[in-house]
């Protein structure tokens, strides 16, 4: 057999942005994340206490 004929590559075109894209003259300034509340609290790490099983039943009880 013998191989098909190497055809010419494509002509060079630019890539098309995604759908919707904007090109932005600059990069978006990100503010810097604040630290949750209680990130730093102490936490407990004391002996566990074993609980009950919890079935749908208890949990859809009203008292």
């Amino acid at each position: 057999m013998t191989p098909p004929p190497r055809q010419d590559p494509p002509p060079h075109t630019p890539r098309r942005r995604p759908y919707g894209s904007v090109r932005l003259p600059a990069p978006i300034a990100v503010p810097p994340s604040r630290p949750r509340p209680g990130a730093d609290a102490p936490r407990w790490y004391g002996p566990r206490v074993p609980l009950p099983p919890l079935s749908m039943g208890t949990l859809r009880r009203q008292t």
